[in-house]
């Protein structure tokens, strides 16, 4: 999948991950950060449905975003060795994370403006891309660094829910391919902001 990172962000990106992945207090605050992510992005799919009937696979995307949050979790604790929340010492720029994601939901939101449907489909795409590229960048870390974690069934899962958002919008909108640069554009300059922010969180 081509990157959406300029050349220097990449390299930035990298480093910030090996030098995580050494450190295992510094490790296990950023997979529990992951694991808020995940955590959120469950909670959003949830409100974004709370008045419909939860379609089967909206339903299996919510059960598998909240288990891959668990997984996080779960690891976060094990290389972290204590239990862990959802708190700012247990995590890497908790603020910046949860605004990462409140301000995408609000822009795509105003982005469909009456097509109510539509915004689950476009801030999950947008998820999706970013959470392959981060999660593939840290995988290949973690096959250097002779760690045993592996992302490789949560990456194929994420493969998949990225692949039944571009079928849903193909069918859904008529405006989809012009919407999904549009919805890159606005996911772009936020995840640079949180990546700022979980790169000098102390």
């Amino acid at each position: 999948m081509p990157t959406t990172l300029s050349k220097n962000r990449s390299i930035s990106l990298k480093a910030f991950l090996e030098e995580a992945v050494a450190d295992h207090r510094r490790h296990a605050r950023f997979l529990n950060t992951l694991s808020f992510l995940e955590h959120l992005g469950s909670r959003k799919i949830f409100l974004s449905h709370r008045r419909s009937t939860l379609p089967g696979g909206v339903l299996q995307h919510l059960a598998e975003e909240t288990r891959h949050a668990s997984f996080f979790r779960r690891h976060a604790e094990k290389i972290g060795g204590r239990r862990l929340a959802y708190v700012p010492d247990d995590m890497l720029a908790m603020a910046s994370s949860f605004y990462y994601f409140e301000r995408l939901d609000a822009r795509i939101a105003r982005l469909a403006g009456e097509e109510r449907d539509l915004p689950y489909y476009y801030v999950s795409l947008a998820i999706e891309r970013r959470a392959l590229e981060l999660y593939h960048r840290y995988e290949e870390v973690l096959e250097n660094a002779g760690r045993p974690l592996t992302l490789k069934s949560l990456l194929a899962e994420e493969r998949r829910h990225l692949a039944e958002m571009e079928e849903a919008l193909k069918d859904r909108d008529a405006r989809h391919a012009e919407r999904k640069s549009s919805c890159a554009a606005i996911e772009g300059p936020l995840f640079e902001r949180w990546f700022r922010a979980v790169s000098f969180a102390p």
